[in-house]
């Protein structure tokens, strides 16, 4: 089966260009210079090399399709990604992404990529092909495009390199975490408390996600037709059945104190429930996506709504500080996490990529961590903000930044929706 993209990154170098660079832009463009390719493929495999990574090798048909971009970007004078890539590269391939950016020389931008997570996670990807594209306007602006690929059957594939930031665990950012199956079960690890399950209430029911109380000694269970199950000290404040809404349900998140909670509808719809306020759906303002979560602000005065292309939505005092389409990227979205300050957030792809925004730091990913292939379904982050989970459907957990591990119900093969983590 086929990976998705990793990284489609752009990058834009800060430059002083005088206002009449904007006559520039209509002149005959200097055109491709295999010089400048040449410095590019010589920075990104020296790179790899201090890595302890193969060389790239360059393929012609990769260098056409990214000399195509580039020349349209050069046309274009700003950056974009090429949004027909996967279809234009060599059919064999398992595995892609794709570098844009501008600046003033090769190197520069080669050191400006390296600095930023998700460019260096392209540079330092499992990848063995590359194709580089290059173009230089009339006032000594460069365009570059780089686009890797794996292909199938390569040597490059059974390679597993671990390109993350390095993992600083403490018990100080999270004691324990429940885990929730498709079927309602929970398991738990750490310091988790086990307070109950839905077999263990003879319901049988679809379960989409489980949430902690505030003060952690409870936890909802939420039914995928909105249907809402209490345990441990968990008060129940209605639900979409409830409601008359036949709305499917895809995330449940509770107010600060725990006296309400907010339900979304797969639609966009918000249902609140006890002292939760309702700040605005998508519906509401016109936006027909399909939505996967919600994710209050701290003062549960708002919440951002989580489109499934990565689209990010704000309501009440909730800010916006960035999407997946906003940054060029097509992908999969399917969860959400905000920072501890408020001001970022982060964004995790279905096949565990992470997208940081605002204040977010990057941790790591799972594509960072080499072949180890999994689908994400939940990210959640520590109390400190220095790290964060990553729960995938086949109940692998994989802590990153400060996140300690206690444990995963991997081996018992069941299907894992949730994440709950414990603070201490």
């Amino acid at each position: 089966m086929r990976r998705t993209i990793s990284w489609l990154v752009a990058l834009a170098i800060s430059l002083t260009v005088a206002a009449p660079a904007l006559t520039a832009l209509g002149s005959a463009p200097a055109g491709a210079d295999p010089t400048l390719d040449g410095q590019f493929l010589s920075l990104l495999n020296a790179d790899r090399a201090g890595a302890g990574l193969g060389a790239l090798s360059v393929d012609s048909a990769i260098t056409s399709v990214a000399q195509s971009w580039t020349d349209n970007l050069l046309q274009q004078g700003s950056l974009s990604h090429n949004p027909n890539l996967s279809g234009q590269l060599p059919s064999d391939w398992i595995g892609y992404g794709e570098n844009v950016g501008m600046g003033q020389s090769p190197a520069s931008l080669e050191a400006a990529f390296m600095a930023s997570p998700e460019h260096r996670a392209n540079i330092l990807g499992n990848y063995s092909l590359v194709g580089i594209g290059t173009d230089e306007r009339s006032d000594g602006m460069i365009f570059v495009t780089v686009d890797f690929m794996l292909p199938g059957g390569s040597a490059a594939a059974a390679s597993c390199q671990d390109i993350d930031p390095v993992d600083t665990p403490s018990s100080s950012a999270a004691s324990g975490y429940y885990i929730l199956g498709s079927d309602g079960g929970i398991f738990s690890y750490g310091s988790a408390p086990f307070r109950g399950s839905l077999p263990g209430l003879g319901i049988h029911a679809h379960a989409v996600l489980m949430a902690l109380t505030p003060d952690q000694g409870g936890y909802w269970v939420l039914g995928s037709d909105g249907g809402v199950f209490t345990f441990g000290d968990a008060r129940f404040f209605g639900s979409v059945p409830g409601t008359g809404s036949h709305t499917v349900g895809v995330d449940l998140k509770p107010t600060p104190d725990g006296g309400g909670y907010w339900i979304l509808g797969s639609d966009g719809s918000v249902f609140a429930f006890g002292d939760a306020g309702n700040f605005g759906s998508l519906p509401s303002v016109g936006v027909h996506d399909t939505a996967v979560k919600l994710v209050p602000t701290a003062t549960g005065q708002g919440y951002w709504i989580l489109g499934s292309d990565g689209g990010v939505f704000a309501f009440g005092d909730a800010r916006s500080f960035g999407s997946l389409p906003g940054i060029g990227v097509h992908d999969a979205a399917v969860s959400m996490a905000p920072t501890s300050t408020g001001q970022g957030y982060w964004i995790l792809g279905a096949d565990g990529g992470i997208f940081s925004f605002g204040d977010a730091v990057f941790h790591g990913s799972v594509p960072g961590l080499g072949c180890q292939t999994a689908q994400g379904v939940q990210l959640v982050a520590t109390a400190t903000g220095g790290g964060y989970y990553i729960l995938s459907s086949d109940g692998r957990v994989f802590g990153f930044g400060d996140a300690p591990e206690y444990g995963e119900p991997y081996a018992l093969h069941v299907a894992t929706l949730d994440l709950a983590v414990l603070h201490p």
